[in-house]
C-alpha cells in the first residue's frame, strides 16, 4: 500500500497502532481506520480482508479467514488436544502468513497471481478437529466464524440480532461499545453445547475482550468447558486486559489462549471523544440517499433451483453445500449474461448474511473470467465516510432495513460502493433469506424497495437475487 488508509484519522486525533514484531501479519497491512458516529468509541478499525466495509476479493477474504482456522488448529495442538498430530507446522502457516502480508501491499488489480498462491498454501492447512463448536460474533465475524470452522471442519452457530419466530433464544450477552449492543444465541439443537470439545470464539478484532469474557461467563454457566479459544483477525489489548482473561481462567478452572493474524496495541489521543465529534462536525455529508439510476432486476430461485438456506444463527454442521453454492452461481451468471453483464461485479450480502455471498462471490470469480469480482456486506455501522487516500471509508449507502429484528426497523448502510472511483458495473445483493419483516421471497419484493434502490443508485445495474429459506423451527439438520 503506497499510502495508508488509517492515516487521516491517526494525523488528526492521534490515534496510533503498533505491531507486535512477533505478529503472523503486520496490523497496519491489515486494517484502516474510519471515524463512527458513535458516543461510545470515536473510531473504527475497518478490517482490508473482512469485507465488510471494504469490497475484497473473494478468494483473499476465504484465505484469510481459513489461515485464521489454521492458527486456532496450531494453538490447539500446543495445548495437547487430540488433533495435534494433524495441525499445521509453524513454518507452514508462517509461510502463509508471509504471503497474505504480500497480498495485502499490493495495489488492488494486481494481485491475482498472488492471492491464488497464498489459497493454494491456506488450503494445504486445514485440519479435522472433532467435537469442536466454533462461535461467530453478529454481525461483522458471521461470516469469519464460517470460515474459522470449514478450516476446522467443525459445528457453527453465530450470535444473531434476527427476531426468530419459533426459536428462543437460549443464551445472550452484551458488546459493550457497538452501535446495537445485544447479541442472542438461538441454537435449535438443545445439545449444542453438551460436547467436551474446545469452543473457539471468533470475532474481527479485540481492543478490550470484554464482549467474550461476557461470552465465556455465560457459555460456561450453560455447560462448562475445559478449553476455550478465542480467535481474532486483529488483537489490540493491552496488559491490564489481558490479565483479565487469565484472572478469568483461573476463576473457572478452565483455560483460555488468544490467536490472532495481528497482534499491536492501539494509543488514543487525549480527549478523543470531543475531538472527532468537532472533526466529524466540520466534514461534509458524503452518505448517499441517492435516486434510482441503473437498471434494477430480481432474480428467483426456488427449491428446486438450490436448496434452501438455514442459517448458521441456528447451527449447522457444515457450509452450504458446494453443488448449491455452484447453482446459485451458475443461475447469476446467467442471469448476468443475458442481460449483458457490466465490471467490475460487486457481490453485496445483507448485514449477518455474510457467508453464502461469499461462496457465490467467489465460485463467479471462475464463471466471469476477465471481470473483477468482488465482495463486501450492508451494516448497521454508521461511519463517515470521506474520500481521502488516507482513509478507509470513500463512500456510503443509506436505506431503510426489510430485515425483522429484536431492536426494530432502523438504518442501514453500505460502504465503498460509492465515492471517486468507488462505482461498480454491477452489484448482486443478497437478502438473507427468511428474515425479511415482510415475505421477501415473491418477485414483489415488498420491503426490499429502500436496499434496492440504493444499490441501483450505485451502479449500471442491480440485481436483486432471492433464495428459498428453510423453516427454522423445525430442526432439519442433526448437529452430531
Amino acid at each position: 500500500m503506497s499510502t495508508w488508509n488509517g492515516n487521516f484519522v491517526s494525523e488528526r486525533l492521534g490515534v496510533s497502532i503498533h505491531s507486535d514484531p512477533a505478529a503472523f501479519v503486520p496490523v497496519e497491512d491489515l486494517v484502516g481506520l474510519a471515524l463512527r458516529r458513535n458516543p461510545k468509541r470515536a473510531h473504527l478499525l475497518v478490517s482490508t480482508v473482512l469485507a465488510k466495509h471494504i469490497p475484497t476479493e473473494p478468494a483473499l477474504v476465504i484465505a484469510a479467514g481459513e489461515l485464521l482456522g489454521a492458527i486456532v488448529a496450531m494453538e490447539l495442538a500446543a495445548l495437547g488436544h487430540d488433533a495435534a498430530a494433524a495441525a499445521p507446522t509453524a513454518e507452514a502457516v508462517a509461510a502463509a502468513a508471509a504471503q497474505l502480508g504480500e497480498v495485502l501491499r499490493r495495489p488492488v488489480g494486481q494481485r491475482r497471481d498472488a492471492i491464488d498462491i497464498l489459497a493454494t498454501q491456506v488450503a494445504g492447512l486445514r485440519t479435522q478437529v472433532p467435537g469442536a463448536v466454533v462461535i461467530g460474533y453478529a454481525e461483522t465475524a458471521t461470516g469469519l466464524g464460517r470460515l474459522v470452522a470449514n478450516a476446522l471442519g467443525a459445528w457453527y452457530i453465530h450470535s444473531t440480532r434476527h427476531a426468530t419466530p419459533g426459536v428462543e433464544p437460549v443464551a445472550g450477552f452484551e458488546e459493550g461499545h457497538s452501535h446495537a449492543t445485544s447479541h442472542a444465541m438461538v441454537p435449535t439443537d438443545p445439545h449444542w453445547l453438551d460436547g467436551a470439545g474446545p469452543v473457539v470464539l471468533v470475532d474481527d478484532e479485540f481492543s478490550t475482550g470484554s464482549t467474550v469474557i461476557n461470552t465465556i461467563r455465560e457459555l460456561h454457566a450453560l455447560s462448562p468447558h475445559p478449553v476455550y479459544i478465542v480467535a481474532a483477525l486483529i488483537d489490540l489489548r493491552g496488559a491490564a486486559d489481558r490479565a483479565r482473561f487469565d484472572a478469568l481462567a483461573e476463576e473457572l478452572g478452565c483455560r483460555i489462549a488468544v490467536t490472532a493474524l495481528g497482534t499491536g496495541r492501539i494509543e488514543l489521543g487525549e480527549s478523543i471523544l470531543d475531538r472527532a465529534a468537532d472533526l466529524i462536525s466540520g466534514l461534509p455529508d458524503h452518505v448517499a440517499d441517492a435516486p434510482l439510476a441503473g437498471r434494477l432486476s430480481v432474480l428467483e430461485l426456488s427449491a428446486a433451483d438450490t436448496a434452501p438456506v438455514r442459517s448458521d444463527r441456528f447451527g449447522n454442521a457444515s457450509p452450504p453445500a458446494t453443488a448449491d453454492v455452484a447453482a446459485i452461481a451458475s443461475h447469476v451468471a446467467a442471469h448476468l449474461g443475458s442481460h449483458g453483464c457490466r465490471g467490475p461485479v460487486a457481490v453485496v450480502g445483507c448485514e449477518e448474511n455474510m457467508f453464502l455471498p461469499l461462496a457465490v462471490a467467489r465460485a463467479l470469480e471462475d464463471l466471469l473470467p476477465g471481470t473483477p469480482v468482488l465482495f463486501s456486506t450492508t451494516t448497521r455501522s454508521p461511519i463517515v465516510p470521506v474520500d481521502d487516500s488516507g482513509y478507509a471509508v470513500a463512500g456510503a449507502l443509506r436505506f431503510a432495513s426489510h430485515d425483522a429484528t429484536n431492536d426494530g426497523p432502523g438504518i442501514r448502510f453500505a460502504y465503498n460502493l460509492s465515492g471517486a472511483g468507488q462505482r461498480p458495473g454491477t452489484i448482486l445483493v443478497f437478502p438473507e433469506p427468511g428474515t425479511g419483516s415482510s415475505d421477501v421471497t415473491t418477485s414483489s419484493v415488498p420491503g426490499l424497495e429502500p436496499l434496492a434502490a440504493a444499490m441501483a443508485s450505485a451502479a449500471d445495474d442491480a440485481v436483486v437475487v432471492l433464495l428459498p429459506a428453510n423453516d427454522p423451527a423445525r430442526q432439519t439438520e442433526d448437529a452430531r
